[in-house]
């Protein structure tokens, strides 16, 4: 498959992985969870987030995993992407999958908890609460600003890393048994020194 073919792909998944993340981060920021509890009464909105969050953020891990995926796909198809940057963007990515899976599965049961004791953990309530909504603005600035990074991404020059046809990677086999053994490979036989039994 052509280099430029599969990076095209590979943007798409990227581009689709980073819609789904960042889509769900604005949904249940700006559109679910101010509307929760006017909505609900205290304990339905109480059992909705508790079964929401934890699903918001497996979606946003595996989101996230899909776009370092692919995005590292493409820096390893075109070697003219690779360098500081593209570590520093993976970084990101990465950093975005860690902070999902802490939400989910350490800071939501800690707030859960806090919810739970009543008005005597108020104080640590209102603290986790925070940090959860810091990490998610955190997180959505970091989306956009790896989504302007790509869309501001050059145009490739290079083709690219090529895979080799069949013949060419038996030249090249030929090349490499020629370089370390002075001639052409010859055939197998007990004239041939690699046949004979030790």
């Amino acid at each position: 498959m052509d280099a430029r073919i599969l990076l095209m792909a590979l943007d798409a998944l990227f581009l689709l992985g980073m819609t789904a993340w960042l889509g769900a981060i604005l949904f249940v920021s700006f559109g679910v969870a101010p509307i929760i509890f006017t909505i609900l009464d205290p304990s339905q909105a109480a059992r909705f987030v508790r079964a929401l969050f934890p699903r918001y953020y497996a979606w946003g891990a595996t989101s996230a995993t899909i776009a370092l995926a692919s995005f590292t796909g493409g820096v390893l198809v075109l070697p003219e992407y690779r360098g500081t940057w593209a570590l520093a963007q993976i970084m990101v990515l990465l950093g975005g999958i860690l902070i999902n899976l802490h939400c989910g599965n350490v800071l939501t049961p800690r707030i859960n908890a806090a919810r739970d004791a009543g008005p005597e953990q108020a104080d640590r309530f209102a603290r986790l609460h925070r940090r959860s909504v810091r990490l998610n603005g955190l997180m959505m600035l970091a989306g956009v600003a790896l989504v302007v990074a790509h869309a501001s991404r050059p145009e490739p020059t290079g083709p690219g890393v090529t895979e080799p046809t069949p013949s060419e990677r038996a030249l090249r086999g030929v090349e490499r048994w020629e370089g370390r053994h002075g001639g052409p490979p010859r055939a197998p036989g007990p004239s041939n020194p690699i046949d004979r039994p030790r």
